[in-house]
């Protein structure tokens, strides 16, 4: 068979390809594309569950109210920007002690590197359950033990205190998001040579000081995208703190997905909180577009 013969055969076996993907393709734009657009074009409207007979077009209003007008809107967004950094920074450092750890000969190396998978891999719910038991202020394991030891004499509010409520959401966060940075960036020391370390033992150099300037810079591609992507994923995250504190104590621990899930199905301000998802759709396509950025510039 010639090669032109064979380019046709190509062809037609790339084109049969093609038109396989068709019937998966129109599923996949009906299940996710039309609820996008959707949302969108309600953000536009004013559109409550109340009078769905009354809902009209009011253009920009929801958005302008929201941006000029909406203090809630503002604190929630600074809280969302704090409870991913938060969440990122702890991960980041559970993940690199872990990781540093889990890169040495130590006997049963293995095991370890697959324990650590485990908060990664249950499921929300199950962790949220064991968390509400364990931090619960009159049952919970923590407070129980803490005044069974003499430790404390009045149990700690980890839920009903605003200021615990939100350190407390951004540490099961950070337990739950942890492992993934501790196997990417144990992915980025397995690709260190150990060249380079054996260099500096002989000018004398350290664990620290080999750490800071071995490790780090060699790192830092494998650094900047995961911790993107872990800002990107726990920005958008509800069911963490939805199933921790339902956005309590007084609104505390809202962030950016509650408040529009509970300004469209509890305060039945449908369009409103379509306004609100299309702005946090807007900051997390800029965050998409700065990992992206990143990972060519790392490539």
């Amino acid at each position: 068979m010639n090669k032109g013969a064979k380019g046709i055969l190509r062809l037609r076996n790339n084109r049969l390809g093609y038109y396989l993907l068709i019937p998966a393709t129109l599923l996949i734009l009906a299940i996710n594309i039309y609820p996008l657009v959707r949302g969108i074009s309600l953000g536009f409207m004013q559109y409550s569950t109340r009078r769905i007979r009354a809902a009209r077009f009011n253009g920009i209003d929801n958005f302008i109210q929201i941006l000029t007008k909406d203090k809630e809107f503002y604190s929630t967004l600074g809280f969302s920007f704090v409870y991913a950094l938060g969440v990122v920074f702890i991960s980041y450092i559970l993940g690199m002690c872990f990781a540093l750890l889990l890169n040495r000969d130590i006997k049963f190396r293995g095991f370890f590197r697959a324990m650590i998978l485990i908060p990664w891999v249950i499921p929300p719910v199950v962790a949220s359950t064991n968390f509400s038991w364990l931090l619960n202020d009159q049952l919970g394991f923590i407070n129980l033990t803490l005044r069974q030891w003499g430790f404390i004499e009045k149990p700690i509010l980890f839920f009903a205190d605003p200021v615990l409520a939100r350190l407390t959401v951004c540490l099961t966060g950070a337990w739950k998001s942890f492992p993934f940075m501790t196997i990417t960036l144990l992915s980025g020391m397995q690709g260190i040579p150990d060249t380079l370390y054996e260099s500096a033992s002989i000018d004398g150099a350290g664990f620290f000081r080999s750490f800071r300037h071995i490790t780090i810079p060699m790192l830092m591609p494998v650094t900047v995208i995961s911790t993107v992507l872990m800002f990107i994923w726990t920005f958008n995250n509800f069911e963490n703190i939805y199933l921790l504190t339902h956005g309590g104590p007084a609104n505390a621990t809202f962030v950016l997905p509650i408040l529009s899930y509970y300004t469209a199905f509890y305060r039945s301000q449908l369009g409103y909180a379509s306004a609100i998802s299309t702005i946090m759709l807007a900051v997390l396509l800029l965050m998409a577009l700065l990992y992206m950025r990143l990972l060519q510039k790392n490539k």
